[in-house]
């Protein structure tokens, strides 16, 4: 027989264990309505308290509150200065669950962002997305099957350039087709060709060289892009297929993706041309130019503009709304920011930090990808 004294001691401790469980549960549970009451935050219409619902950590940086409430979502944004101070902790943002909007999101910062964060080529992904830094919520990534064309805007010294590198390189690695077009000399990207020679040869027909910063060569490119997306997409049709994806998965053939990085937009589109034939030649890139961001999705050729001036006369709204996946990052003007993101966050970014974006809608410390090392004479 078991002996009743061991029945007993395991009864006690179980009990024991369920009771320090309820109060683990409880306890955050009426830390919270001692907090509402203290505050009377309350709805205006059923007069409850929001409800504890839990907690979870989302990223290495944030965890979530979530709270089942009537209570509208900027009645909650007037009480984060409150929030925070009880909390003790900076608040990131406050936002309604977008799969069910009883509930609030309370995103609690629990150690900041890095202030530099090196690229790895861990961080790689398949397809055409690319790892692009970390944010307060998670990993970030430009998705460019969903978001095929990207704008990257930001003060002199944002790091802009470290990004657009980033991308090449992760472009490079996938064996992309990659045009850099860069009318301050090539400068910043001198390295793009090397790296790409070493990886691949153009896997279809080329248009030049990888980099080019001649006005008339881009010409020639983006005319030829276009005539090639065309028959891309012809080609599409005839095969029963929707996109690039479909076909190079349906064994009928294969198109490499091609991603055009444009350096400093503004040398291209806001030009003030010196005769007819410049005149001309700028009118058929900004032509080309629109009818590749229009037309391209599907024919897999990617367009990707850094500027550092956003302007209505750059970015007017034909060409922004086919931008869709945008970076900013630091400007003290809050026209430029709202030109870029429809808001003033970029305003906020701190200044003293390189590399600190707003990503869509979140803010995001960039990968860093630093030059390529110049082969030495014996390499």
């Amino acid at each position: 027989m078991i002996d009743s004294v061991l029945v007993i001691k395991v009864c006690v401790i179980f009990s024991l264990l369920f009771s320090l469980i309820v109060i683990l549960i409880t306890l955050p549970k009426q830390r919270f309505v001692k907090l509402w009451e203290r505050m009377d935050f309350r709805g205006k219409v059923d007069g409850k308290y929001p409800k504890y619902l839990g907690k979870r950590a989302i990223s290495p940086y944030t965890k979530e509150l979530r709270f089942r409430s009537g209570i509208p979502l900027d009645d909650w944004k007037k009480i984060r200065g409150q929030l925070e101070v009880s909390f003790k902790k900076e608040i990131y943002s406050i936002e309604r669950d977008k799969e069910d909007i009883t509930v609030i999101i309370v995103f609690v910062i629990e150690k900041n962002l890095p202030k530099f964060i090196p690229w790895d080529d861990k961080h790689l992904i398949d397809g055409a997305k690319f790892a692009i830094g970390e944010s307060y919520k998670g990993p970030i990534i430009w998705d460019a099957s969903t978001m095929p064309h990207g704008l990257i805007a930001g003060s002199t010294g944002s790091g802009k350039t470290g990004i657009l590198r980033c991308i090449i390189h992760q472009a490079i690695k996938k064996y992309w087709n990659i045009n850099v077009l860069d009318f301050k000399g090539g400068g910043d990207f001198t390295d793009v060709e090397r790296e790409a020679a070493e990886k691949y040869r153009d896997l279809e027909k080329g248009y030049g060289t990888i980099l080019i910063s001649d006005p008339k060569k881009a010409r020639d490119l983006l005319m030829a892009l276009t005539i090639e997306a065309k028959g891309r997409l012809e080609i599409f049709k005839k095969a029963g297929v929707a996109n690039i994806d479909e076909y190079n998965q349906s064994g009928q053939g294969h198109f490499v993706p091609r991603l055009v990085v444009i350096d400093e937009a503004a040398e291209l589109l806001d030009v003030k041309p010196k005769d007819k034939a410049e005149k001309e030649m700028y009118s058929e890139i900004d032509h080309d130019l629109r009818t590749l961001a229009r037309t391209t999705r599907a024919a897999g050729i990617h367009i990707l503009m850094n500027l550092i001036r956003p302007s209505a006369d750059v970015l007017d709204g034909q060409i922004k709304n086919n931008l869709l996946w945008r970076a900013c990052g630091y400007f003290s003007d809050p026209s430029a920011s709202r030109i870029v993101l429809d808001n003033d966050r970029a305003t906020q970014l701190p200044t003293e930090i390189k590399g600190r974006f707003i990503v869509g809608d979140e803010e995001t410390q960039v990968y860093y990808m630093p030059p390529a090392q110049k082969p030495g004479p014996e390499e």
